[in-house]
């Protein structure tokens, strides 16, 4: 019996598993003088133009806050969409406010470093008080 169940986890695990496509919500007062762009899903070089629309659509949006990426639900990215955010971490480095990265996983965190763009990495937190706390600095 526990075998023929064990046989069948092992089969559900080899089958290949659905990607969502991507997902973009805009909170604009996610929090005091922050405003938030929550991802889910596959960001591939599909989506990079829908990407890229969203993300800087939500800098022009919320101009006078912060802008957080919240990465944690991203189940894969390629180096188009991370084109995209690495763009828009540049496009904003020298001004406030600014975006940061928030909950990126160990897979994202890995393309990032793949890429050559550990750098980019400065500015992804892990929680909201970690990120508070280097705002208010």
């Amino acid at each position: 019996m526990h075998s023929d169940r064990r046989e069948q986890d092992r089969h559900l695990a080899r089958l290949p598993r659905k990607v969502l496509p991507l997902q973009i919500e805009f909170v604009p007062d996610a929090m005091q003088a922050t405003a938030l762009l929550h991802l889910r899903g596959r960001a591939s070089y599909r989506e990079a133009p829908e990407l890229r629309r969203a993300v800087f659509d939500a800098i022009s949006a919320s101009a006078d806050k912060n802008l957080v990426v919240e990465l944690d639900e991203v189940e894969t990215i390629d180096t188009a969409a991370l084109a995209v955010l690495v763009e828009a971490l540049m496009a904003t480095r020298d001004g406030s406010p600014a975006i940061f990265l928030m909950r990126a996983s160990d897979s994202v965190r890995q393309v990032f470093r793949l890429a050559g763009l550990e750098e980019a990495l400065t500015r992804c937190y892990h929680c909201w008080e970690d990120l508070q706390t280097a705002i208010a600095v």
